[in-house]
């Protein structure tokens, strides 16, 4: 996946809209070559205080499928990311921030028409201060974060990375428990339940959401089951959903007959799904046999 973003600015703490400071950088991130390694993206001088938010626009996303690129739909172009403790700044030290992407592609189409949407969610941290270099100031510096626990640490404990448990379905009813073990609230905006291939395990692709099953999580947390056209589904990422606070655990439940988004096929008893809930990122995934 290739990322092209532009428009990036950081928040002062405290401050409200006047708290903006604008930063130079644009560009495209090969996601791929990525994995453990960072790389800079924009550097420049502010006052010493302290940002607890960083800002982008992603203008254009292409996913490689099958040997070609595709351009994708974006749920959302406009990233605010909150940094985990906030970046301090001072004048005797230079500061960085590290900003972890976090992508889920659906493809609204199938294997031989892949037609992808993208909900694009991030976090960032601020970069230990021993570990700050000269050399990140410079764009396009690349710098390995293989072997850092702080990186590793942060990695391990995604944001609103919920549990789920009790997860029941089958052709006229589908429920699960989930807890928010956190300490940010964390909204879910979508459920989608999808066949599991063979050779797929738990949390690998949502294949083609035209024979998934896809729920709309309202804000009363009651499940709306979706059929029509693929196009419906980019819409969602940006809804309201059900926002579960920190540390607050609710099951949710549907009862009705359940089709796919195309409204062709139901569940299958005996058949492996896997329930996968979204909100601006994949949050959670369980694989289930149905009943």
């Amino acid at each position: 996946m290739y990322v092209s973003y532009s428009s990036i600015a950081v928040h002062a703490a405290g401050l409200n809209d006047s708290g903006w400071i604008s930063f130079s950088g644009q560009g495209t991130i090969d996601t791929l070559k990525l994995i453990n390694l960072s790389q800079t993206i924009s550097s420049g001088t502010v006052p010493s205080l302290t940002y607890n938010l960083v800002e982008f626009n992603i203008s254009k996303v292409e996913v490689q499928y099958n040997g070609a690129n595709y351009t994708t739909a974006i749920a959302s172009g406009k990233l605010v990311v909150p940094i985990v403790g906030g970046v301090k700044v001072s004048s005797s030290n230079p500061a960085a921030a590290l900003v972890d992407i976090q992508p889920t592609v659906l493809n609204l189409g199938n294997d031989t028409s892949p037609s992808f949407t993208i909900a694009t969610g991030a976090r960032a941290l601020q970069v230990p201060s021993a570990e700050v270099s000269d050399s990140m100031k410079n764009v396009g510096n690349s710098y390995s974060l293989e072997g850092h626990s702080w990186f590793q640490t942060f990695r391990e404990h995604p944001s609103a990375n919920l549990t789920v448990s009790g997860v029941a379905l089958s052709s006229s009813s589908l429920s699960f428990s989930v807890l928010n073990p956190d300490t940010d609230p964390a909204t879910i905006r979508m459920v989608i339940v999808t066949p599991l291939s063979k050779g797929e395990g738990m949390g690998m692709s949502t294949g083609s959401m035209a024979n998934s099953f896809l729920f709309a999580v309202q804000s009363d947390g009651s499940l709306r089951l979706v059929n029509g056209t693929p196009d419906q589904v980019s819409p969602l990422f940006g809804s309201s959903g059900y926002t579960m606070a920190a540390g607050a655990s609710r099951t949710f439940s549907f009862s009705g007959t359940i089709t796919n988004l195309l409204a062709k096929h139901g569940i299958a008893s005996g058949e492996k799904y896997n329930v996968a809930l979204m909100g601006s990122e994949a949050l959670a995934v369980q694989t289930v046999t149905a009943s």
